[in-house]
């Protein structure tokens, strides 16, 4: 039956779906068996029960989500259905009379051209629906005010190590559940679904839409299909009386041969009949000439549209593509962003993650180089290698900071306070004077931090060697107490 999903937990993976009659059903996670979306609060879907009458063991995202106004179906018309292919077939319904209604007002006999029911991209973007709506999204993130932080994630590849971070900071943080992501994975598994179909489906081609879905919405051109039958009909109807006179006349023509009945109401008959059949067969040749005519503008119809129709779905069909790809990577993008916000701001992770020497943000990418660092670089697979290449262009985007402490907590406090200011912040810690000498003749830095407070150490004259290195001459040193970190501005 149809129903409405009321409530729904990405954590828990249960909810609650109702009908038309505003019964309640449980939703278990189990019982969803749709592969293009997740479920989520204010889904329409299409379920069925166990025996009891009251548990999903089935269910899936409904085709029909929204119900424009001046559509053929309504909402309405979804509650009192209770399939898809109940509401598909009312849907058709409704395009049949449509069509009979443009055919009852067409005069044929003078119709010179077929007029477009609806255009090419109207067509192409209604059977890409779904993928169309999967990528809606970017609309409202181009009037997002908010940046994503640093670079531009390729979501195809930093995907199973966006989802072991966000894994990591469910089973962590007790306060953060998988329904804080809840929004940007249901998003995620809409696009990626799309673009795997696009990568796999060797069937989406525009003879096969153009056929499905161009020419099912070309009413006028249904009109002269449907005209072109009657007008068969009506020509064989007229044959049929041509045989029936036919058979008059010789039968007439027996009884004035026989010299039967009345000669004079006979032959008066008999040029009553013929007259019929003249007539007939003139109307059988003008009905012939107007279904030959019908004929040829229907077969240019098809022809000279499928060419414009080709080039458009050519163009739309790419861009499409494109979109799908640009738009899992800007809202992977959005979710990593996410969650390096929320984890950078987690006490948990804090004294979990960071503890473990870890110098790089919570975020994918810190995951990958985690990843890479156990690979055998001589013996890498082809994913493998994607990966390992495209961290090493992304490191590339990294601003470098340097901490030199003596202090485990300095260090602490000051790494989550710089990795939390911007997702492309690094920090390397330093504790020995030809450590961080080395590093500062070999890379330019953004800020080095020198705890003020050392022991091992000269502060002042570590400070005086990075100032007067040659890579870092224009770098801003700072001598740093740990009961100034909390209140410093980066």
């Amino acid at each position: 039956m149809h129903g409405k999903i009321l409530r729904y937990s990405t954590q828990t993976k249960n909810g609650v779906v109702t009908n038309a009659s505003k019964k309640i059903f449980e939703l278990r996670g189990n019982s969803w068996h749709d592969p293009k979306m997740m479920p989520s609060v204010g889904m329409f879907v299409e379920f069925r029960c166990d025996d009891n009458g009251y548990t999903i063991v089935d269910c899936r995202a409904s085709s029909y989500q929204s119900f424009p106004e001046g559509g053929l179906v309504r909402e309405i018309d979804f509650w009192r259905t209770n399939t898809d292919e109940e509401l598909k077939a009312k849907e058709a319904d409704a395009k049949a009379n449509i069509a009979k209604q443009i055919f009852a007002k067409t005069n044929y006999a003078k119709l010179n051209a077929i007029e477009l029911s609806a255009t090419p991209q109207e067509c192409i973007k209604d059977f890409f629906r779904d993928e169309f709506n999967a990528i809606a999204f970017l609309d409202s993130v181009r009037q997002d005010s908010t940046p994503v932080q640093g670079t531009m994630l390729s979501y195809l590849i930093i995907k199973p190590f966006l989802t072991k971070a966000i894994d990591f900071l469910v089973y962590n943080d007790r306060h953060i559940t998988m329904d804080n992501f809840a929004s940007e994975l249901q998003t995620l598994k809409q696009l990626e679904y799309s673009y795997s179909h696009f990568k796999t489906n060797v069937n989406i081609n525009a003879s096969k839409i153009y056929k499905e879905c161009f020419l099912d919405a070309q009413y006028h051109y249904k009109g002269v299909l449907r005209a072109i039958e009657i007008f068969n009909e009506k020509k064989l109807q007229i044959e049929n009386k041509v045989r029936v006179c036919g058979m008059e006349l010789r039968s007439i023509q027996a009884k004035l041969d026989a010299k039967k009945g009345d000669p004079k109401a006979l032959e008066a008959k008999k040029v009553e009949i013929a007259k019929i059949v003249s007539k007939a067969k003139n109307d059988t040749k003008s009905i012939d000439m107007l279904i030959d005519k019908l004929k040829t503008m229907s077969e240019a119809f098809v022809k000279d549209n499928f060419a414009t129709f080709e080039v458009v779905f050519t163009k739309i069909y790419q861009v499409l593509v494109d979109k799908t790809k640009e738009a899992l990577d800007i809202c992977g993008t959005k979710l990593d962003d996410k969650v390096w916000s929320l984890g950078m701001a987690s006490q948990a992770i804090k004294n979990v993650f960071f503890r473990q020497h870890i110098n790089s943000p919570f975020c994918a990418m810190t995951f990958v180089e985690n990843h890479i660092k156990h690979l055998n670089k001589a013996k890498m697979s082809n994913n493998e290698s994607i990966v390992y290449n495209y961290a090493q262009r992304y490191n590339k985007s990294y601003k470098n900071y340097v901490i030199f402490c003596e202090n485990e907590a300095f260090e602490l406090d000051l790494k989550v306070k710089i990795l939390a200011k911007a997702k492309n912040n690094y920090v390397y810690v330093f504790q020995k004077e030809i450590e961080f000498f080395t590093a500062v003749n070999k890379m330019k830095f953004e800020i080095c931090f020198i705890d003020s407070e050392l022991r091992l150490s000269n502060p002042k004259e570590i400070l005086k060697a990075g100032v007067s290195s040659k890579r870092n001459k224009d770098t801003k040193f700072m001598l740093l107490k740990a009961s100034d970190i909390k209140n410093l501005t980066l």
